[in-house]
């Protein structure tokens, strides 16, 4: 089987939307504009003029250690029936990885329904999300102190602002900048409504919810796509707010940015019930030398050798920086396919790393590697692609 892999064109749109289809039951969009948006490329893999799977490449930025990482973000993985099996991804995200590494993206990350797939070309699970949904009277308890109005069109700015904060506290949340930031997020379409937090020094988060269709109070349920706090009174204060529709809803669903959700520990009860599966994030390195872009701490001097793919490389570090080069001669630490991803985004310490086999080899460098590449900073990723 002869298989041809190349960019997508406007004469393939409706084998595009046909295989989208077939995989994902609708596709991005009817026009080949809406197949085709800003900050995005598409690639396919044919087997005699047919398109039988494709792959797309996003524009993305995301936010590790209080730095921006230029992202490709991998979406649309469609392999068609009867070729699945057949291996057709990896020539894919290797074109797909090739353009990435061209453009000046330090690492791809996509959503996973099928994780193994994606481990074997070197993702890794970083963090996983989902959606929970708990009784309204569970909020009855929370009180917050600050005060609250709803967001106009012209508070747009404001709340890009607030996100960002709270962003560049996280480690993994997409910056919301650049091509593919041009239209609203999908989750925030068709919002009821968004309530500003303030206090009197200023804006101190938000909270994007649904009032849901109307119905009987016990099944009426209040959707809260997106609720940034800077802090525990302006959480407090933003759950009261959805708490008081109390009497003309029975429930409240919340998006959950990571593994821990750190408005559990501002919850009175223990109810929290996961909706559905939970949707792994994961990431892979697009090149050992991605590791340079992450700020070292301060006073920290080492010189860390490992081995990735085989290949030698050598991380320097010293002020505040880390310098990495190739070195055919480098042993130390060996990292396994999606260890150098967990390393790079903090996700697990080195002794989870050896215990789960993503890490293996000389140990006597761990404690440093600990030092600098585990932030201490939550993972958490807001917007679902």
């Amino acid at each position: 089987m002869t298989v041809d892999i190349r960019p997508t064109t406007e004469d393939d749109h409706d084998q595009i939307k046909a295989l989208l289809t077939e995989a994902f039951g609708s596709s991005d969009g009817t026009t080949w504009e809406g197949l085709t948006r800003a900050g995005q490329e598409r690639w396919g893999a044919f087997v005699d003029g047919r398109l039988v799977a494709s792959i797309n490449h996003r524009a993305f930025a995301s936010w590790f250690r209080g730095v921006e990482v230029q992202t490709a973000g991998v979406t649309g993985v469609a392999v068609a029936t009867e070729f699945r099996g057949q291996q057709l991804l990896a020539p894919l995200m290797d074109e797909l990885l090739r353009h990435a590494r061209g453009r000046g993206d330090h690492v791809a990350t996509l959503f996973a329904t099928a994780s193994g797939i994606y481990r074997a070309r070197g993702f890794a699970r970083i963090l996983q999300i989902a959606n929970v949904q708990l009784p309204l009277a569970s909020l009855a308890r929370v009180r917050g102190s600050l005060s609250m109005r709803r967001a106009t069109d012209a508070d747009e700015p404001l709340l890009d602002d607030l996100y960002t904060q709270w962003a560049r506290r996280h480690d993994g949340p997409l910056t919301r900048h650049g091509e593919a930031f041009a239209r609203p997020a999908p989750h925030l379409k068709d919002l009821s409504g968004i309530t500003i937090v303030e206090s009197d020094d200023g804006p101190r988060g938000y909270v994007a919810w649904k009032r849901g269709q109307s119905g009987d109070w016990a099944d009426s349920v209040i959707e809260v796509p997106e609720l940034i706090a800077l802090d525990d009174d302006a959480a407090r204060t933003a759950l009261s707010a959805i708490a008081s529709f109390d009497s003309v809803a029975s429930q409240v669903r919340l998006y959950t940015p990571g593994d821990v959700d750190p408005i559990r520990w501002l919850l009175p009860q223990n109810a929290w019930s996961p909706l559905t599966d939970a949707e792994p994030y994961m990431l892979r390195v697009v090149d050992p030398s991605a590791l340079a872009v992450l700020p070292a701490p301060a006073g920290v001097t080492a010189t860390l050798p490992f081995t990735a793919d085989g290949q030698g490389w050598v991380a320097h570090v010293a002020d505040g920086r880390t310098d990495v080069e190739q070195d055919a001669a480098a042993r130390g630490r060996q990292f396994a396919l999606g260890g150098l991803a967990v390393t790079f985004a903090g996700a697990l310490p080195s002794r989870g790393q050896r215990a789960v086999g993503l890490l293996s080899g000389d140990d006597r460098d761990d404690d440093l590697w600990d030092l600098v590449f585990t932030s201490g900073r939550q993972l958490a990723i807001r917007d679902s692609f």
